[in-house]
């Protein structure tokens, strides 16, 4: 009930206080500077899992394309890849068009950090060009890149070795806690982008993540209408790396 509730919550209160100095002050100033040092560790060492994170979805993606032509061979590949599925409503090249967009947008973001934004095109990326922002809803849907899968496959290679680049760049660690402003269109009510604070390395982390969900659905198009079986698919395909754990423990 509602007394036992706050008399359990009193205890283990005044039990953590049992604990302080007599000086809360400097506790609290303690536990802050730890904080502080906590987070610039985390920092320092979050560039490597995100690159790896990333370059491991790209290789997934490739690894299912190369599946396709030996399956297809490579002129009946093409329409394959453009096969809409009944269940999912879309395509493989649909769903690979519109991750990568999200991909390679952050991973060329992240290997132009804000003193380099001026090296990008700004005919081919306006949006990066000017000051570190990302806006994913700005895509070209229906172009080659969802049609063509040759091209599709190139654009993978190439995002690939941005990341890989990233890793020989110099103070590359420190691009994790650049910040940026990521902007969405949250409502179909307007047109309007919302902009919201972050980071380079949580937005490194976003875009692995949605590319692994689109992958979930990839392999159900892969699966229902291209007659794959799940030995035919490469080893987690849209599985996300929570789940394999949560398996694993099982």
């Amino acid at each position: 009930n509602r007394i036992s509730y706050l008399c359990l919550a009193t205890s283990v209160i005044l039990a953590n206080l049992a604990f302080l100095p007599t000086n809360p002050t400097t506790q609290i100033a303690n536990l802050e500077r730890a904080d502080i040092e906590h987070d610039n560790i985390m920092t320092s060492r979050a560039i490597q899992p995100l690159i790896k994170a990333n370059v491991a979805i790209l290789s997934q993606k490739i690894a299912l394309l190369d599946s396709i032509v030996n399956k297809y061979g490579s002129q009946e590949a093409s329409s394959a890849f453009q096969k809409i599925c009944p269940i999912v409503g879309a395509s493989i090249g649909q769903h690979y068009r519109h991750s990568m967009d999200h991909l390679e947008l952050a991973a060329l973001l992240a290997s132009h950090p804000p003193e380099r934004v001026s090296d990008i095109d700004p005919k081919q990326f306006p949006e990066l060009s000017t000051k570190p922002s990302l806006h994913y809803d700005l895509r070209v849907r229906g172009g080659t890149l969802e049609k063509d899968l040759v091209e599709s496959r190139k654009r993978i290679v190439n995002v690939v070795d941005v990341f890989e680049n990233m890793q020989s760049t110099k103070n590359a660690d420190d691009l994790t806690s650049t910040s940026v402003t990521a902007f969405f269109n949250l409502t179909a009510d307007s047109n309007d982008e919302i902009g919201l604070p972050s980071t380079v390395g949580r937005e490194l982390g976003f875009v692995a993540h949605h590319a692994i969900h689109h992958m979930a659905l990839v392999k159900i198009i892969a699966m229902r209408t291209l007659g794959f079986k799940e030995n035919d698919l490469p080893v987690g395909c849209g599985r996300a790396p929570s789940t394999i754990l949560f398996d694993k423990q099982q």
